[in-house]
């Protein structure tokens, strides 16, 4: 079974080699690329995810989230305890176009002591994530931007 699943991603991670140079002329491919190298956490290679708290970062990785996977995504924003979670799932369930109550909520561990902040992330971090382990080993062999 080892074996069997081992050549599944071998074969992904050779597609995700192939199709960089065509996907490469869309636009904002480069941009999820190095959005992914630089914010998407790497450790589970059954999951793609990203998180940040630009939407227009989000949006795009979403975007290129439902395009490369045809499995479901995820949801999950990071808050603060001032912060108010019904506007926080409106707000980024307008931004992607989903029902905002799919949103999970995780509060960040230091939010009662932030007296006092200026908003750096107004509304939260939302991490987009899916579980799709073609894609993850597909996602690496795209990533031809840092040297090996």
């Amino acid at each position: 079974m080892q074996a069997k699943y081992r050549r599944l991603r071998e074969a992904a991670y050779e597609q995700g080699q192939a199709e960089y140079d065509e996907l490469l002329g869309v636009p904002s491919f480069r941009d999820f690329v190095v959005l992914y190298i630089a914010e998407g956490y790497k450790r589970n290679r059954n999951r793609v995810s990203i998180a940040n708290s630009d939407p227009r970062m989000v949006e795009m990785a979403t975007g290129w989230l439902r395009r490369l996977s045809s499995k479901p995504l995820c949801y999950a924003v990071q808050y603060h305890a001032d912060q108010d979670l019904k506007k926080l799932r409106v707000f980024w369930g307008s931004r992607l176009e989903i029902d905002g109550s799919h949103i999970r909520l995780q509060r960040k561990s230091n939010s009662g002591n932030l007296r006092g902040r200026m908003w750096r992330s107004e509304h939260g971090v939302l991490t987009v994530c899916v579980n799709d382990t073609a894609l993850r080993a597909r996602a690496t062999g795209m990533d031809r931007l840092r040297p090996r």
